[in-house]
């Protein structure tokens, strides 16, 4: 037989707090936030560079986000490239060790902004991000160009897919 649980009682209660004062707030009309400009984040005034990199030692390319177009545009119809074999490549053009990997993950974010920008305006789109996967080969999934689309773009061009961990990914990421 298992013993009810009763509530301590021989502690007096303490003072009730009381509710804090109401501040009467205006009455504002209700705003929608402004949606994000994904192109005015291209900043095509940037420039890459190459700087030490007092952690790991060696030379660190910080990348622009059209350089990282640039190189998703080179990817071939058919083909995927891992974020991690896209900061090889760039790394080994400018001459560094490594490329920034926060700033390339970020920049491609945008590009696929840019991508649902340009669909939102029935344009061609203008860089094929969904040809770039994770190093584990799936498509990110919170990116701002919907996963399903960037599937369907994959199939249509030859790439072979599957479900892994409920995500989509790219059977073979090596061949590029």
């Amino acid at each position: 037989m298992v013993a009810a649980r009763t509530p301590n009682i021989t502690r007096a209660p303490t003072k009730v707090r009381s509710a804090p004062a109401k501040t009467i707030r205006r009455a504002t009309p209700w705003r929608k936030s402004a949606s994000t400009n994904w192109e005015a984040k291209l900043r095509p005034e940037l420039v890459p560079r190459v700087v030490e990199d007092s952690r790991r030692g060696g030379r660190l390319l910080l990348p622009t986000p059209l350089l990282v177009a640039e190189a998703v545009a080179d990817i071939p119809r058919g083909s995927v490239l891992t974020i991690g074999q896209l900061r090889t490549a760039l790394a080994e053009r400018f001459d560094a060790a490594v490329t920034c990997p926060l700033m390339t993950g970020v920049f491609a974010r945008i590009l696929a902004g840019v991508v649902v920008e340009d669909l939102a305006r029935r344009r061609r789109p203008r860089v094929p991000i969904w040809r770039l996967v994770r190093d584990d080969g799936t498509l990110h999934p919170n990116w701002p160009l919907d996963a399903l689309y960037r599937a369907a773009m994959l199939r249509e061009e030859g790439v072979r897919l599957t479900r892994r961990r409920g995500h989509w990914a790219a059977i073979d990421t090596q061949h590029c």
